[in-house]
């Protein structure tokens, strides 16, 4: 089974997809670089992998070429979203940040397409919803999971011996996971009434969904 993770920079996916790659008999492709489309591959066992929005390689891209069995949509509070993604050097690349929650907004307004959608603030918060609905897929994930006891290098060695030729043709990186298990101490940054009205411009769907969710 090959698994496909697709969220926003700075969404928390890179954790929601180390947390499917926990499994000890699977492979974990954490972060392809925004630079970079998922490769094509055969992979000889269940093979999970997360990209991210960008103007430069569309979903439909991503998946042409990986050719996943499932995919999950990770979604955060954009007004969290854009003020961590804002400080990352790489908020502008692959496009500029307005443009990638504009296209936000669209994917998801057309969220159905995905087989599950995941929110961060549930996976965080540990909701046991999320791992039933990723095991609901054929993905079977353990409580354990959010624990991270299967390391960076772990998963890059088993990529390694399995599928070497892949370090010929992208950069392996493992994008911005801090900590050692799932943290909710990146959730509910400060409002800022400015930004509100930005985002307003750019992702109005996703942020009234989360306007309603939140109660504010």
């Amino acid at each position: 089974m090959k698994l496909l993770v697709y969220g926003m920079q700075s969404s928390g996916a890179t954790a929601f997809t180390l947390f499917l790659a926990q499994r000890p008999d699977c492979l974990g492709l954490v972060d392809i670089p925004n630079s970079h489309a998922a490769p094509r591959v055969d992979p000889p066992m269940d093979m999970v992998a997360k990209a991210v929005v960008t103007t430069t390689f569309p979903l439909a891209v991503h998946i042409e070429r990986f050719q996943p069995d499932k995919t999950i949509l990770l979604l955060r509070d954009p007004r969290d979203n854009y003020q961590s993604l804002k400080t990352k050097p790489y908020g502008n690349l692959s496009g500029p940040i307005d443009e990638k929650f504009r296209l936000m907004d669209q994917i998801f307004a057309e969220r159905a397409q995905f087989d599950a959608v995941v929110e961060y603030e549930d996976f965080v918060a540990r909701d046991p919803a999320v791992p039933a609905r990723v095991s609901a897929l054929g993905w079977p994930v353990e409580d354990s999971f959010h624990g991270f006891a299967r390391r960076h290098d772990a998963i890059i060695g088993d990529l390694w011996r399995h599928m070497p030729d892949l370090f010929q043709r992208m950069e392996i990186v493992f994008g911005n996971v801090q900590g050692r298990e799932v943290s909710e101490r990146f959730r509910d940054k400060p409002r800022d009434a400015a930004l509100d009205a930005h985002l307003e411009t750019l992702c109005p769907c996703l942020l009234a969904h989360y306007r309603a969710r939140r109660g504010a």
